[in-house]
């Protein structure tokens, strides 16, 4: 590996990673405050301090260990805290301890509040990410052009072709897929209108949506109407990846892949297929580049992978991405957000679903990931634009503050759990007990940690 593409991984990574860590301590850290909390340390990694300063009664650091960040808090550990007969407290070096100041001696709801605020912190920093992509970059939306039809579909039947626009849908204009998608679904299979454009010329044609059972990619299914074409995306190649076949031909940006050996393709989503049953099987491209035909010989990279069911998935790859097949619609700011709080509801929903399906044995453990996954995942968005990289910046946040919150010892989640029971209790959980649980929880997640280094190891390796 270059040290260009290191760089192009490695960099973009360590500042989401810290932006990430940063955002979620500094909520624990400001709540703390709030209430009245001392904060003796914040520190963005574990281990040995590489450096930092002190201001006040709080040391600022950066450790050694870069997969997460703490806020130690005075009196955090109720064993440290020690007074004597006269009253006075002291911590568990010796040095005097305001016990207003203590964490221990908050209320249930304040150390609920501090706990809290670091995944919630994290939920507030993705909401405004995707609020910033909306707000600038518009809403991302499809043409309302026909794509490739699937066989002895409604669409097939009506005569449409790859390239043809839909003008209106029972007499209504229609500016994007989305308004095509809703007037099918509404339909219920009831006959529908539609205006066609192709070449200038405009036609009527009626079609009768039909029932469609689709399974996402999680496996779960669901019945839709369609009248069984999508939007158009033209075999137009939008950025080249490095360290792939396609980088090393030379295809650039712009292109236009017009065949595979010989073979017309129309869509994008032709060609991918057409590439994908390819792996290691040299492959001859017919590409139009400033009004040229060129052919160029690339061999797919073998790509083998695990799907969501855990199933082995074996692909060719030459490391393009298709060139923008949407349009942004620009929206106000009002509209941005409330698109902003469904894509953070909806990528939490999500979340919790893989979880759920995962405990559950309907999804794979070889699709957990860990810092290596993430360091490619993150340098693949940034090489293909900056608001791809905001977007998994987004949803990674919402990753980090709901697995946080899950009930297990030693997370945000399992601290709440031990404020809950305190609630209902009336008394704190014994220090024995917790200790015994947070054993419990670290071994956990030390295994955890173990098992998704080993799936990105054999990620890049092959399967074993």
């Amino acid at each position: 590996m270059t040290m260009t593409i290191l760089v192009s991984y490695i960099v973009p990574f360590v500042i989401m990673l810290g932006l990430l860590i940063f955002v979620h301590e500094l909520g624990h850290f400001l709540v703390a405050k709030r209430a009245g909390v001392g904060v003796l340390k914040f520190s963005l990694g574990f281990g040995r301090r590489l450096f930092g300063f002190t201001k006040g009664e709080t040391e600022y650091l950066v450790s050694a260990i870069p997969l997460g960040g703490y806020v130690k808090m005075m009196g955090e550990d109720p064993r440290e805290v020690v007074v004597d007969d006269t009253g006075q407290a002291f911590d568990g070096s010796g040095q005097p301890l305001d016990l207003k100041k203590s964490f221990a001696h908050k209320s249930v709801w304040a150390r609920m509040a501090i706990v809290l605020a670091g995944p919630a912190s994290n939920f507030l920093l993705a909401l405004l990410l995707f609020w910033g992509v909306f707000a600038v970059m518009g809403r991302p939306v499809f043409p309302p052009v026909a794509g490739v039809p699937e066989p002895e579909s409604p669409a097939v039947v009506a005569g449409i072709q790859p390239g043809d626009r839909i003008v209106a849908v029972r007499d209504r204009p229609v500016r994007w897929w989305g308004d095509i998608d809703a007037a099918v679904q509404v339909s219920q299979g009831k006959p529908v209108s539609f205006r066609i454009e192709r070449e200038g010329v405009q036609r009527d044609v009626t079609m009768i949506p039909h029932r469609k059972t689709v399974t996402d990619f999680l496996g779960d299914e669901r019945e839709v109407w369609t009248i069984g074409v999508g939007p158009f995306l033209a075999p137009t190649v939008g950025r080249v990846m490095d360290g792939f076949p396609a980088a090393d031909a030379g295809i650039r940006a712009g292109d236009r892949i017009v065949a595979v050996n010989g073979e017309p393709v129309g869509t994008f989503d032709e060609l991918a297929r057409r590439i994908h049953m390819r792996a290691g099987q040299e492959v001859v491209l017919t590409v139009e580049r400033d009004g040229e035909r060129l052919l160029v010989t690339v061999t797919p990279k073998t790509l083998t992978q695990q799907d969501a069911s855990g199933r082995t998935v074996t692909e060719g790859r030459i490391g393009i991405t298709p060139g923008e097949g949407f349009l942004y619609e620009r929206v106000d700011p009002v509209t941005a957000l409330y698109h902003a709080a469904v894509g953070t509801a909806s990528t939490s929903v999500l979340i919790l679903r893989v979880l759920w399906k995962m405990v559950a044995g309907d999804v794979s453990p070889r699709t957990i990931g860990g810092p290596i996954l993430m360091a490619q995942m993150t340098g693949e968005q940034a090489q293909q634009g900056f608001d791809r990289l905001i977007w998994l910046t987004a949803v990674i946040s919402i990753n980090l503050a709901v697995l946080n919150l899950l009930p297990i010892p030693i997370l945000d989640g399992g601290h709440l759990c031990f404020f809950v029971i305190e609630l209902f209790r009336g008394k704190p959980v014994s220090v024995r007990m917790r200790e015994m649980a947070q054993r419990v929880g670290l071994a956990l997640l030390v295994a955890l940690m173990v098992f998704a280094f080993y799936n990105d190891v054999f990620r890049l390796i092959g399967s074993p």
